[in-house]
């Protein structure tokens, strides 16, 4: 019986799938039959770049190099025959018109098992042989037949597949398919090149990860899921259990946040009904990959869960090209994961589930937020793309950074560190500036963590980015507004107040740092206005994409159309970028300068002399420059902290000595968690208790503040060390 199968295109890729479910021996290039329905479907198809046979309860999938050596027999069989081989011995058709359709049997029906025919061929050519056979038949007739059977085998004999079977291989280590359980529908690789450098090896829960170093540039970032190991029984239990659920719970209506576990737990308790031969530990397992692949994310889950990843891309067409990620320490990697199109959908549909907005061709833009892990969600489809769906995740990061963190990271020095600090504690409205992906966002985290905690703040943003919750926790006081997306603000069915709205409810709360989490539209004009006649409270902090302070200036005066002379109200531009090093594809964050904006010019901040860097990264000798005796910002906390300037420059060097303390301490012992934010918190809660025990004498003895934070210090690492052992 033929196999049903069907030929999708995928980009620009030909994909064959067949249908093996009710085949006689389960569907495989090891059985004959299906073989040669294989070869049929190839030859009147022409070139494939991935065949698949499903079958119950598992794919095989073979590569274009696989499917090369069937195509070279292909091609060899159209060459015979149009070659009509068979033409020398035409004179002969009279006495020996069997040798003709040998040849033409050969080339139209055995060679569907090219093995086989081969030793057919051979076969024939050893019977000729015997002395005895060839007096039967005219001289010249059987020369031009044995010639040209010779010139058929010796043809055979240069295809990879019959080369292959010389030298000893059987047909199922001659096609080596990669096989998967058919619940993954997506493509996992293992094609590692030989001769990469293993240069990384962890594991995110039950799933191992390996990344390579392919040529001192590239990088590939290789997952190896359990699911792929399951055994048949394990596999066969599955797809019990995946039919059960349809049939007893496909009309239950559960909330998409809680679907994955509801079904976790479903997946647990029919296991366990099913089978006895299973352990507790066992049954968790399979119902968590179960889990995975009902209501959860597939394999996505893995690169959600990896802390070293900042962003996932999904290009289109999927399935075309892999999965690439950011990663912490390697930058860029390609992945060995190539996404199924009806496994996208299936995500799809949750997402829009989660975020209630739809996504399809009326509105293909989709910006959401995964509240329970932590991912930003931006989607694309048709119209907006040519091919399909396309995908960039951004996670955020559960606990805010903190200014040590950074430092160890490289992305500031210490003093820069300390600078930031003290700027936010003298009350300053910074903005922040950088290209996509430099840091804004986790730098505004880490300058929050500044802020004192019974000041109130009152945070910005459309698409939740700032650990909120965890800042929350640890006794910051934060009221959370939420804007309307981008994506929505054309939409008048949208639930979310505009920016704008938000921000003039936000100035009617009272006393407080107000905090936006990025000023990209017509809240900007609002937001300046209040600065600069002081309604926006004490300090503002905000993000804004730019290179630098002009560029920042010239884009919110001319691109939001704010006053130029309001934009005075801000005080320092951070501005973050991407440093490169040599021959190395990973892009490095790092701090470019702290500009301070002064008050006296007119027009144009950058030819009046309105951007003073207090700190600058020279690129050409990789040093940071400072300019801090001549600092208005500098000047004016001192004035508001009630300090002479020499007092707060000796303040601006404690804070670099305690900063420089806690990153020298993490490495020295060991426990990179000094650099999280609840230690930090615990360091500059110390420091300002024993602050607050020097202030009535009127006079900061610093060195000694130093001397008493860092015995107190040294004791709190100890003491964690203790706990962590325990």
């Amino acid at each position: 019986m033929e196999c049903r199968y069907n030929l999708n295109s995928l980009g620009n890729r030909r994909i064959i799938y067949f249908d093996c479910m009710d085949c006689k021996n389960g569907g495989s290039l090891r059985d004959k039959n299906c073989l040669r329905s294989v070869f049929r479907v190839l030859t009147e198809k022409g070139n494939v770049d991935e065949l698949q046979l499903r079958k119950m309860g598992y794919t095989e999938f073979y590569d274009e190099d696989q499917l090369g050596k069937l195509l070279e027999i292909i091609e060899l069989r159209k060459n015979l025959l149009g070659e009509e081989v068979w033409a020398g011995i035409k004179d002969c058709k009279r006495s020996h018109g069997g040798w003709r359709a040998f040849i033409r049997d050969l080339l139209t029906k055995e060679i569907w098992n090219p093995i086989q025919a081969y030793e057919i061929l051979v076969a024939v050519l050893n019977q000729y042989k015997n002395l005895g056979i060839q007096k039967k038949f005219d001289p010249n007739c059987l020369d031009t037949y044995l010639k040209t059977l010779n010139e058929i085998r010796i043809r055979f004999e240069n295809t990879e597949l019959i080369r292959s079977y010389l030298r000893g291989l059987k047909t199922h280590e001659i096609f080596k398919a990669r096989i998967q359980p058919s619940f993954v529908t997506s493509t996992i690789k293992f094609d590692i090149p030989n001769g990469v450098k293993l240069v990384d090896l962890y594991r995110v829960g039950d799933t191992g990860i390996m990344i390579y170093d392919l040529n001192g540039v590239d990088k590939l970032y290789l997952i190896n899921p359990p699911e792929l190991h399951l055994s048949p029984d394990d596999v066969n239990l599955l797809m019990r259990l995946k039919d059960r659920v349809i049939r007893k719970y496909a009309l239950e209506i559960i909330h998409p946040m809680e679907a994955r576990e509801h079904f976790k737990r479903i997946g647990f308790e029919l296991l366990r009904n099913i089978t006895d031969r299973l352990s507790r530990e066992e049954l968790k397992n399979l119902s968590e990959i179960f889990a995975r692949y009902t209501a959860g994310y597939g394999l996505l889950e893995v690169l959600f869960k990896d802390e070293h990843i900042y962003d996932i891309y999904i290009d289109s067409p999927v399935g075309t090209a892999p999965v690439y990620v950011d990663h912490d320490k390697f930058g860029i990697c390609t992945t060995n994961l190539y996404l199924a199109e009806d496994e996208l959908e299936r995500i799809s549909s949750k997402f829009r589930s989660i975020g209630g907005r739809p996504f399809d061709e009326a509105n293909p833009i989709m910006d959401m937020e995964l509240k329970e892990i932590g991912i930003r969600v931006t989607g694309i489809r048709e119209p907006s793309t040519f091919d399909g769906i396309a995908y960039s995740f951004r996670k955020r990061r559960e606990r805010p950074w903190t200014l040590p963190k950074f430092v160890d990271e490289g992305m500031m020095s210490i003093k820069a560190a300390a600078l930031l600090s003290l700027i936010v504690s003298g009350q300053r409205s910074i903005l922040i500036t950088g290209p996509r992906g430099s840091g804004k966002t986790s730098l505004l985290s880490a300058l929050i963590t500044e802020i004192k905690q019974n000041d109130r703040i009152v945070l910005m943003e459309d698409t939740p980015e700032i650990p909120t919750n965890s800042l929350r926790g640890l006794g910051w006081k934060i009221e959370h507004l939420r804007n309307r997306p981008v994506v929505s603000r054309h939409h008048e069915d949208s639930y979310e107040l505009s920016p704008e709205e938000n921000l003039r409810a936000a100035l009617r709360l009272g006393e407080s740092i107000l905090i936006m989490g990025e000023v990209r539209g017509p809240e900007a004009r609002v937001l300046f206005e209040a600065m600069r006649v002081g309604a926006a409270g004490n300090t503002v902090l905000g993000t804004i994409h730019g290179s630098n302070p002009y560029d920042t200036w010239d884009r919110i005066t001319n691109d939001l159309n704010v006053p130029s002379t309001s934009f005075k109200a801000v005080d320092v531009v951070v501005s973050l970028g991407y440093r490169e090093e040599r021959e190395i594809s990973k892009r490095n964050r790092y701090l470019r300068n702290i500009t301070e904006v002064r008050k006296k010019w007119e027009k144009n901040p950058q030819i009046e002399n309105g951007f003073v860097d207090m700190m600058l990264y020279d690129d050409e000798t990789g040093n940071e420059v400072y300019n801090l005796k001549d600092s208005d910002v500098i000047r004016e906390i001192s004035i508001r902290k009630g300090m002479s300037l020499d007092e707060c420059n000796a303040n601006l060097e404690l804070r670099g000595r305690m900063i420089e303390t806690i990153v020298k301490m993490s490495g020295k012992e060991n426990v990179k968690e000094l650099l999280e934010i609840n230690h930090v918190l615990s360091a500059n809660r110390e420091y300002i208790k024993l602050m607050n025990e020097q202030t009535p004498n009127g006079h900061i003895d610093y060195k000694k503040l130093y001397n008493d934070w860092k015995k107190w210090f040294g004791k709190y690492v100890k003491g964690l060390k203790t706990e962590m052992k325990s």
